[in-house]
């Protein structure tokens, strides 16, 4: 009976002594973040005794694992806010803004046009264009030191998963041979702590999923389901690619099979998760998109300058000139990967007719014989809506697409079926436009011909420039003058009720074609081409309309506006341009432009702005349930010093019963003893 009592108040003390160091080690641990609270557990035996006293933590699985799952949210909204606020801020300053620049230009444009033939007005508007073409500059190069800072980041974050992928796996490997080697071992709790906390930490990075093993260890798989730790302690190199391989880098998982080679797995956006996954979303959803769209709207500005000025006559009684240069603007194309041809494409602003230029980036790739261009997404996918354009080309030769404003460019080389390139025009464009005139006499207010009605007209009508377009036909080598060929009088011969027959004469008198019988006086240059003359491929370089009712033998002058500069009436043209709609809302929708300037820096801002506004609300909501989770698993796994404090009283106590039990058997042990002596 004594012996039994020995051993029940041995084993009692054991477990006792036990109990007050694990409670020991939970006081100490109280404020150790990554600790979890201990428990022993205690086992009787078949014969009332104590058989075993194991060590457990305190811990719910679940809720382990949807506090990483909160924190990887979290993570992914404080990452992705962190730059897109920066470039909220930006977008809205006054002083740093795209909106506030344009408007400045166009504010001394109508100044210039007051007093046409003031050097000093129009010195000022050269001085905004300059100041406008630097401001998209510094603006473009902001958002590339931007597109930089995420690429370094994802390096960084790249290493800092390898190096937690590695300890985790190292830690599979020691929490799995513990197991194998003592079941009861309370120090196993230390690893799984360790490693529950490379877990919490890789999860700020990543979002993923784990499965545990029967020997403890356990398996880290991304969302996509690819192993990102295996259970063996073998660890799957985190990459970084991009295909076609242009500078915009992404998440890949490299795994390395029996015979040496490397498969690699691309990683969604969608499904990377924490701050990494944060960072990549910005870039893709923000960060780009806003860059495309300032470079549509630089090109748009600057080819319908362009276009406008080149309509006009200068100070010097010349043709106007371009005010912006566009040719570095071309873009080269970035093979894809799989391509088995040897072809090359760029492409580059179809200038004069860029309407309808898109601010997403282009896929030319050749199927069927035939290439095709379509716009796509700054992922890689097909804009919505938009479908493919198929053209014919041949090996060094430009095509015009006018659906997309842009001419693609074929180099050398013959191209396979399937070879497809990602092309960006509209990314870099903005910081690639260079101001080329920077003479004040250059900048074209002036029409660049007139209209007289003859002094000796007896109709009650005018006559009046219905349209001035870009010279192609009717001007002089120099661009100083017209042609002595060129449409330079317009002759009523005769008048028949609501019909006119119109003659069309050139400087010399000797008629264009043949005489116009019209009702309708609109056009006449026009309606002469088209119905008697080879047509014209394209617009006449002017046109002009009767109003009223002439009467037969008025006539009707153009000539060159030679020492024109008191007129303005190409720079009205040019300050017009603000209020027109000339940029494409989307690649995907109807080619037809449908925003002004000032409309399409303003959805910019727009969408960054709500972007970032719904993100924060994200981001709360996200802290939120994530602070009820770190408060339920508090509640289960923390440290309460009241309660620990009451178990090692309780522990004591019974440490003290059991020491009791056995001075209480060898007391009886001595009795026994000296009664039988």
């Amino acid at each position: 009976m004594s012996f039994d009592l020995l051993n029940i108040g041995k084993d009692g003390i054991l477990a006792h002594q036990q109990s007050l160091q694990t409670t020991s080690k939970n006081i100490n641990n109280a404020n150790t973040p990554s600790y979890v609270r201990e428990r022993t557990h205690y086992t009787e035996s078949q014969y009332g005794g104590l058989e075993q006293v194991r060590v457990e933590r305190m811990i719910d699985q679940f809720t382990t694992r949807q506090l990483r799952t909160d924190t990887s949210k979290v993570s992914f909204y404080e990452a992705n806010l962190e730059q897109a606020e920066q470039l909220d801020s930006l977008l809205g300053d006054s002083t740093t803004n795209i909106a506030s620049t344009v408007e400045s230009f166009f504010n001394t444009m109508q100044d210039a046009n007051n007093d046409p033939g003031s050097v000093t007005a129009r010195q000022l508007v050269i001085a905004e264009a300059d100041a406008m073409v630097t401001k998209f500059d510094d603006f473009s190069g902001y958002l590339d030191d931007q597109k930089q800072i995420i690429n370094d980041r994802l390096k960084l974050s790249t290493d800092r998963i390898n190096s937690l992928a590695s300890n985790i796996g190292e830690l599979n490997k020691r929490i799995a041979t513990s197991n194998q080697r003592n079941s009861e071992n309370g120090d196993i709790n230390a690893l799984l702590n360790k490693r529950d906390e490379q877990l919490l930490q890789l999860s700020e990075l990543v979002e993923f999923q784990t499965v545990e093993a029967k020997n403890g260890a356990v398996t880290v798989n991304m969302k996509n389901g690819e192993p990102l730790v295996l259970e063996d302690g073998r660890f799957n190199a985190v990459a970084v690619k991009s295909n076609p391989n242009t500078e915009r880098l992404e998440l890949a998982l490299q795994k390395r099979n029996s015979t040496g080679d490397v498969s690699q797995f691309f990683v969604d956006t969608k499904e990377v998760g924490g701050s990494v996954g944060g960072y990549l979303d910005y870039r893709d959803k923000v960060l780009m998109p806003t860059q495309q769209r300032l470079g549509q709207l630089a090109v748009r500005i600057a080819d319908s300058l362009n276009t406008q000025n080149q309509k006009g006559m200068d100070l010097d009684n010349q043709l106007g000139q371009k005010l912006f240069d566009l040719k570095r603007t071309e873009a080269s194309g970035f093979p894809n990967d799989n391509n088995t041809g040897n072809q090359s494409v760029s492409v580059s602003v179809l200038e004069g007719n860029s309407k309808s230029f898109p601010s997403e980036n282009i896929e030319i790739g050749y199927e069927d014989s035939q290439y095709y261009a379509i716009p796509v997404e700054s992922d890689g996918s097909h804009a919505d809506g938009a479908d493919k354009i198929f053209f014919s080309g041949t090996a060094n030769s430009s095509v015009d697409i006018e659906e997309l404003g842009i001419t693609v460019n074929l180099g050398g080389g013959t191209p396979d079926k399937g070879d497809s390139f990602l092309v960006k025009p509209a990314e870099s464009a903005a910081s690639e436009i260079e101001l080329i005139i920077r003479r004040p006499e250059d900048l074209a207010l002036a029409s660049p011909v007139r209209t007289i009605n003859d002094i000796d007209n007896q109709g009650a009508a005018e006559v009046e420039l219905s349209q001035v377009n870009v010279p192609d036909d009717f001007y002089n080598a120099s661009g100083d003058g017209l042609l002595a060929t060129s449409p330079a009088e317009v002759e009523v011969v005769a008048v028949n009720g609501d019909q006119y027959d119109v003659r069309l004469n050139d400087a010399n008198g000797n008629q264009i074609g043949d005489t116009l019988t019209t009702s309708n006086l609109d056009n006449i240059i026009q309606q002469v081409y088209d119905g008697t003359m080879p047509a014209i491929t394209t617009e006449p370089d002017y046109d002009i309309n009767v109003v009223g009712e002439p009467a037969a033998g008025d006539s009707y002058r153009i000539e060159y506006n030679r020492n024109g500069f008191d007129d303005n009436s190409n720079g009205q043209k040019l300050t017009e341009l603000q209020r027109q709609q000339l940029v494409r809302r989307d690649g995907g929708e109807e080619a037809d432009p449908t925003m002004t300037f000032n409309e399409s820096y303003g959805r910019l801002v727009s969408d960054v702005g709500s972007r970032v506004s719904q993100n924060r609300v994200l981001r709360d909501s996200a802290e939120a349930v994530k602070g009820q989770t770190e408060a339920l698993y508090e509640s289960k796994s923390g440290v309460n010093l009241e309660e620990e404090a009451a178990n090692l009283i309780q522990y004591q106590q019974a440490y003290t019963a059991s020491a009791r039990i056995i001075s209480t058997s060898q007391t009886i042990f001595d009795t026994l003893l000296r009664s039988l002596g």
